[in-house]
């Protein structure tokens, strides 16, 4: 998610509010996004139409739908599905959740500023409530995100004495709080995502160079290293938990194939990884623009992901699965931004098409997949609506009223 007030199309970054930090190659100017080039609505491009057709396993090979309730009855022989949720979730968006989602992932409230804002003083309050929410409705927890360059309080990289931390003694802080967090969730938190966005865009992992808002001290401080270290510390802490690398825009070519050799890397020196999550923050349609990120999301070049990791023998899962109505490389201004007079059938039928076409291609891979989470519930409740721009965006399944869409019968006409 973006820092402050601008909200690209190409929505990157994990997690939950407008408190996050979108790669600056997404940012347009005059405090509005970008969102890819075109606009113009999609006509053939396979990415929204047939292209999930194509290639896998036949339809007809795949084992039987769950039944037409809900979304978690009909894939229940496929993949959990999951939902973001906020502290308020299970108050304001219950029955959507209960009838239609099997597990849940807390968008802010696991994350390290959220835990442990001063040292040694967790708050799990907010956590805490959502997984007592899941466990009453029988409901899976994906822990997010344990290390992140992001959202991480002050004290983290002071020294002792002042001045910055020294590469021991953020280890021993970072151990120190997967522990207890780890600890404290335990048999409760079924898998984490330990590492969240270390790689970037060309496949050079995230360090002290980047633009504000994406450095990471970690690399900085610590070295690559770092990523081992906490995977073996949240599996010291939880052995019985699954424990993820998470990261976005996993189907641009040199980022998949770093994150393949990252996690090649990792297994080979015996790291216990279990699996990749893809958070797929997706949009209406791709950029035709080679330099933006969106030229790459087509539905075949995810499906490269899941087949690349999982020949690993790692899990995948779609952790952060949304659809913005934006279109990455065009610079909207308030007079364009959507609203719900102006999100037309036609748009609803074209983000119907295109979710459509990736669901087909995860029942595909229903036996790499083990997880399928969307970024929120219900569009009243999105982080694609929470930037200073004030720019609504419609991305889920249900809508302002907890009222299905055009793309919820999308995804479960089959």
């Amino acid at each position: 998610m973006s820092s402050g007030g601008t909200s690209t199309g190409g929505a990157a970054g994990s997690s939950g509010s407008a408190a996050a930090g979108r790669p600056p190659s997404d940012a347009g100017a005059g405090g509005v996004p970008p969102i890819g080039p075109g606009g113009a609505p999609n006509g053939g491009n396979p990415a929204v139409a047939g292209a999930a057709g194509a290639g896998g396993t036949p339809t007809a090979e795949l084992p039987p739908a769950g039944g037409n309730g809900s979304l978690k009855d009909k894939f229940q022989n496929y993949f959990p599905i999951g939902a973001a949720v906020d502290a308020n979730g299970p108050t304001t968006h219950g029955e959507l959740l209960s009838r239609h989602f099997d597990s849940v992932t807390p968008e802010n409230e696991m994350k390290f500023a959220s835990l442990q804002p001063t040292e040694g003083q967790f708050t799990y309050g907010p956590a805490d409530r959502i997984v007592q929410y899941a466990s009453q409705n029988g409901m899976k927890v994906r822990g997010h995100a344990l290390v992140w360059h992001s959202q991480n309080p002050d004290w983290l990289w002071q020294g002792p004495g002042g001045g910055t931390v020294s590469k021991q003694t953020l280890l021993a802080r970072m151990k120190a709080h997967i522990d207890a967090v780890a600890k404290h969730f335990r048999g409760k938190v079924y898998c984490w995502d330990v590492v969240n966005e270390a790689v970037m865009n060309d496949g050079h992992l995230r360090g002290p160079d980047e633009p504000d808002g994406q450095k990471s001290r970690w690399l900085e401080l610590i070295g690559e290293e770092y990523i081992a270290e906490a995977f073996r510390y949240a599996h010291e802490a939880d052995p019985d938990a699954k424990l993820f690398y998470n990261d976005f825009y996993n189907y641009i070519p040199d980022k998949q194939q770093a994150i393949y050799e990252l996690m090649k890397k990792l297994l080979e020196a015996g790291v216990p990884v279990h699996g990749v999550g893809l958070q797929a923050h997706l949009n209406i349609e791709p950029s035709t623009d080679p330099m933006n990120q969106a030229y790459h999301q087509h539905v075949e070049k995810l499906e490269k992901a899941i087949q690349l990791y999982s020949s690993l023998g790692l899990e995948v899962q779609i952790t952060e699965l949304d659809l913005s109505l934006y279109i990455p490389g065009v610079m909207y201004t308030e007079d364009t931004f959507y609203t719900a007079a102006t999100f037309t059938a036609e748009l609803k039928a074209r983000q119907a098409a295109r979710y459509r076409a990736f669901f087909e291609m995860f029942r595909r891979h229903h036996r790499e997949l083990t997880g399928v989470t969307l970024w929120g519930i219900a569009d009243d409740n999105t982080w694609l609506s929470e930037f200073a721009s004030m720019r609504k965006d419609f991305p889920l399944l249900f809508d302002d009223r907890h009222m299905t869409k055009p793309a919820y019968d999308a995804v479960m006409d089959w």
